[in-house]
């Protein structure tokens, strides 16, 4: 009596210390990158930091619909305003300011080191008289109000080449100084945000402060709409939508699973009973992966409590067994042996999950182990002590022996569906492996449409295609880019490419800052070519002596480095382009209209620079999840092989390892073949499911094997593996409808697993088993 009352003051005040634990210190993250693995070469290396914290995804595209081409021009500009002054934004640009009165002042004044016209030849009196005469032509024309007041200091054009040049890349058409579409149905918008673009919360709040700057000013006019896209909206989109669909479904599932048992039991009690072990699996879950880690991600959590039903089967196994001729905890003593062994084997299915070298895999499998071990072992030593004694489930249906003798004798089906499962992977059109890691993104195809549409429209650099230059020093990589840069104009000008971001032509490098400072003339060169390029032109007397002080001052001026436009936009964009990357430098290139990939990669190659990659990051992703899911493959076979020497030796008889395997094997064969037929590739998750698949058909297949004292002993089993499988069916075929393709991939697999599993143990099952 003193050990009953013991042990369940001891769990409630294990579970109070757990749930204080979790309370103050497990931390719950949401960002997807922190799911991401390293990578195993440079080339993923690369890929994984662009996709963590790179350019490419922290751009997002905005887009005012809805109202006439003044409204939203007007709109555009003071939106572009507000998110400017936020500082929550990098880059906003709308095409009303090229450049800040700050940026200005700075190139203005450095503009004979930045501008690529600066050279022997530029400040000879030919040269001179050219440059005079144009712009005599210019104080004619309409530019004559841009460019008055720089012609005494910059009589050769030196900032407007820099400005034009910059301003020549591809761009949308304007309507009152601001970007439009071509049919201006639209005002277009390019904003780049500091935060990362995979921290979904932090991109969450971003996204709500565009919305609600953009509510304030639209004001009464409701007919404008707001449209936004890019990588930091899909996490956000794909986060919100995984969480409400996994809720929801979570939810349906619970309410079905305690009906059914309810119904299969009729006992209330015994339904609440059940969520002991399962709550304190759940539990050490949370605290394993959070002591390992320092962290659980939000989606290992409802992953993980998902995958964690399989526990649900310990407490129905007891449920399933009690009668009223024996005590609960001599039921429990007498069933421990078969399900130890499940509870062993199963967690060595997911143990392999451990060494996948997937942050992700490797965190549900953690959580999966320990989960089934704690829920096991409070199943064995915790449960009996809540039911009461006397307590005896409603009467199994004697019928469920003479159905289970009709199954034995259809062992035929088994071999037969297994040629019939391995002829349809054979010969199927659909492929075995899925390839694409886009067909995987809960994102819908009207916004990835609309990404599309809008990249096309402000000729943005595409998210998938980026050049690479890494480097010692900023100066290594500052000089790597002009060289990248001489190579890309090619590819310009064939149509490989439609255009480009380089920092090189922001920033030179210090030696060709220095270089075109070599070609300045001295004060009194200067003076002599100036005067004879003036004989004949009607410029007043002196006008050019601010001209001539700023030659003389920029033969001395310190070459320009990034720090130099610190606070600046002009400096957060370069700052986007070029970055320390641990102890190197590395810039990134973005390129827009890649029209031929494969002539691309051979043109870079053909550039012999180590220093430089090209990365197409949708097919480096692809390279990346087929080489994790080959290697969680090997792991999965690997774990099978271990499981099946634990299986020889906890059995007392040899015999009984085929017909506790096969089914397993088969049931897997089966499911592959099902969901190939149905149009479905196999990806990660389906080979992660199948792990779920093999502890349910490991606990199925003990305990149709497993030794029974009495005809009414042996249909209590039956009806607790009838009741285990009909739950895990209900819960993740309720998953298997969801929209979201990597839960439909879960429930999908775990669901036709547990039939198959159940239906092919069955068959298999001897007549006298020797499990014990």
């Amino acid at each position: 009596m003193n050990r009953n009352r013991s042990i369940p003051l001891l769990w409630v005040l294990l579970m109070a210390g757990g749930m204080w634990l979790s309370a103050m210190h497990v931390s719950v993250h949401s960002e997807l990158s922190d799911l991401l693995p390293e990578g195993t070469t440079r080339t993923q290396g690369l890929l994984l930091t662009q996709v963590r914290s790179g350019l490419a995804g922290r751009l997002m595209l905005l887009a005012l619909e809805g109202g006439t081409p003044d409204e939203m021009a007007q709109v555009s500009r003071e939106l572009g305003e507000r998110l400017r002054a936020s500082g929550q934004f990098a880059l906003v640009e709308n095409g009303a300011q090229d450049l800040t009165t700050q940026d200005r002042d700075i190139v203005f004044q450095a503009r004979y080191l930045l501008s690529p016209r600066v050279g022997a030849e530029t400040f000879s009196s030919e040269s001179l008289r050219k440059a005079l005469e144009q712009r005599l032509d210019d104080l004619r024309s309409p530019l004559a109000p841009l460019i008055k007041e720089t012609i005494p200091a910059d009589p050769t054009g030196e900032f407007l080449t820099i400005v034009t040049a910059w301003s020549a890349e591809d761009r949308p058409a304007k309507h009152r100084g601001v970007w439009m579409s071509k049919d201006h149905s639209k005002a277009l918008l390019v904003v780049e945000t500091k935060v990362a673009g995979f921290d979904a919360d932090a991109q969450a709040a971003v996204q709500e402060e565009i919305r609600h700057t953009f509510a304030v000013l639209a004001g009464q006019r409701a007919h404008l709409r707001l449209l936004m896209t890019g990588p930091g909206v899909f996490a956000v989109e794909s986060k919100q939508t995984i969480e409400q669909e996994a809720w929801r479904l979570s939810t349906a599932a619970a309410a079905l699973v305690l009906c059914f048992l309810y119904a299969s039991y009729g006992s209330m009690a015994l339904v609440l009973l059940s969520l002991i072990p399962l709550t304190a699996g759940i539990m050490a879950g949370m605290l394993a992966v959070q002591g390992w880690f320092g962290f659980i991600h939000g989606i290992t959590l409802g992953f993980g409590i998902t995958l964690l039903g399989v526990v649900d089967d310990y407490p129905i196994h007891l449920f399933s067994h009690l009668s009223s001729r024996g005590s609960v905890s001599a039921v429990m003593r007498e069933i421990w042996p078969t399900m130890r062994l499940g509870v062993l084997t199963t967690a060595i299915g997911f143990a392999a999950l451990l060494f996948a070298g997937f942050p992700a895999l490797t965190q549900l499998g953690l959580f999966a182990v320990t989960g089934i071990l704690t829920a096991a072992l409070v199943t064995r030593w915790v449960l009996p002590t809540f039911v009461p004694d006397g307590f005896v489930p409603r009467p199994v249906w004697p019928a469920f022996h003479g159905e289970l003798e009709r199954l034995t004798r259809m062992k035929p089906v088994i071999p037969a569906a297994i040629v019939l499962a391995c002829s349809t992977l054979l010969w199927s059109h659909t492929p075995l492996w899925q390839t694409d890691l886009a067909s995987l993104s809960p994102v819908s195809e009207a916004n990835k449409q609309l990404d599309r549409q809008l990249r096309a429209e402000m000729g943005a650099p595409d998210v998938r295609d980026l050049l690479v230059i890494e480097g010692q020093t900023e100066e290594d990589v500052l000089q790597y880019a002009e060289v990248v840069d001489a190579n890309l104009i090619p590819l310009r000008t064939s149509g490989t490419i439609a255009g480009y971001d380089l920092i090189s032509n922001a920033l030179p490098s210090r030696r060709t800052q220095q270089n075109r400072q070599s070609h300045l003339p001295e004060r009194s060169v200067l003076m002599r070519n100036l005067d004879h390029a003036l004989t004949g032109l009607h410029f007043s007397p002196g006008l050019f002596t601010p001209f001539v002080a700023a030659v003389e001052s920029a033969r001395t001026q310190p070459p320009l480095q990034r720090t130099t436009f610190e606070g600046t936009a002009l400096g957060a964009r370069m700052n986007s382009l070029l970055f320390e990357q641990g102890r190197s430098w590395m810039a990134v290139v973005p390129l827009r209209g890649v029209a031929d990939r494969e002539q691309l990669a051979a043109g870079v190659r053909s550039w012999n620079m180590p220093a430089v990659t090209y990365l197409d990051l949708k097919e480096e992703s692809n390279r990346l999840m087929t080489a994790y899911r080959d290697r969680t493959s090997v792991i999965v076979v690997c774990g099978l092989f271990v499981i099946g020497v634990v299986l020889t030796i906890g059995l007392t008889s040899g015999s009984l390892l085929g017909p506790i395997l096969f089914p397993i094997v088969s049931a897997l064969a089966v499911v592959a073949a099902v969901l190939n037929l149905s149009g479905e590739s196999l990806s990660l998750f389906h080979i992660a499911s199948f792990l779920l698949v093999i502890g349910l058909g490991l606990d199925y297949a003990l305990f149709f094997n497993r030794l029974e004292g009495s005809e009414e002993g042996r249909l209590r089993t039956l009806y607790g593996l009838l009741v285990c499988s009909t739950t895990t069916i209900l819960v993740f075929g309720l998953l298997a409808t969801s929209s979201i393709p990597v839960l439909h991939a879960i429930g999908i697999t775990a669901a036709l697993g547990s039939f198959c599993c159940l239906l092919f143990a069955g068959m298999m099952a001897k007549k006298v088993p020797h499990v014990s």
